[in-house]
């Protein structure tokens, strides 16, 4: 008697992948790591100890009656301190990039190394610091900013573009820096990529403000020498 044979769609000898037993030894795919993981906790961590430190500096200063319009006087270390409470100041408008046209005017070059670039490699750090501020407001769950028309605008190119958008709104004064460094923390973007972007900005911002203060000067001493 014939039995009825129905023909595998697979050629002879080719194992049937629905029936292979799985390999003991096959290295499983990779997981993504937790999101408490160590390094996570290292990161955010920091970001609350250098809030904590921000604030502790910006009280300090003001209960010393200390005009921040004038630290610059103090030279590089005056603008490091100005430049910092400005950024992280997110609410009251700060003499930020006034204090760093006004030390590319008035400060001297070290070793060589020109003016407008010394402003921008010591203020561009010192406002990096003071935006993790914003960043910090928006990862806890702030409502600040949310109720402008243009949050949801700053939060969905966070969500698509962050490091990008971060860099260019830093690289230029804007109000748009603090809305989108809150929006950053809302959509818990990673903070090594939140504070390049910034850092890259603010540091290109802040050699053509202290340029730009050091052609001004120039041009008042031949106008009037």
């Amino acid at each position: 008697m014939s039995t009825d044979q129905r023909s595998s769609p697979l050629p002879a000898g080719t194992l049937d992948i629905t029936t292979q037993p799985a390999d003991e030894h096959e290295t499983p795919f990779p997981t993504a790591p937790a999101p408490h993981s160590a390094v996570w906790r290292l990161e955010y961590g920091l970001v609350v100890v250098s809030v904590g430190l921000i604030t502790a500096f910006a009280i300090a200063f003001f209960l010393v009656d200390i005009d921040l319009a004038r630290l610059n006087s103090y030279g590089y270390v005056g603008l490091f301190a100005v430049s910092l409470i400005s950024a992280a100041s997110i609410i009251m408008p700060m003499p930020g990039a006034a204090a760093v046209t006004g030390a590319g005017a008035f400060l001297e070059p070290v070793a060589g190394i020109p003016t407008p670039i010394l402003v921008g490699l010591v203020a561009g750090p010192a406002e990096t610091i003071g935006e993790l501020t914003g960043y910090a407001a928006g990862y806890g769950g702030s409502v600040l900013f949310r109720d402008r028309p243009i949050y949801p605008r700053v939060r969905a190119w966070m969500r698509r573009r962050g490091i990008l958008t971060m860099f260019l709104l830093s690289s230029f004064p804007n109000p748009l820096v603090d809305v989108a460094g809150v929006a950053a923390g809302a959509v818990h973007m990673q903070l090594h990529r939140f504070l390049a972007g910034v850092l890259a900005g603010k540091i290109l911002k802040n050699i053509y403000l202290a340029a730009g203060g050091l052609a001004g000067a120039e041009l008042l001493r031949k106008v009037f020498a």
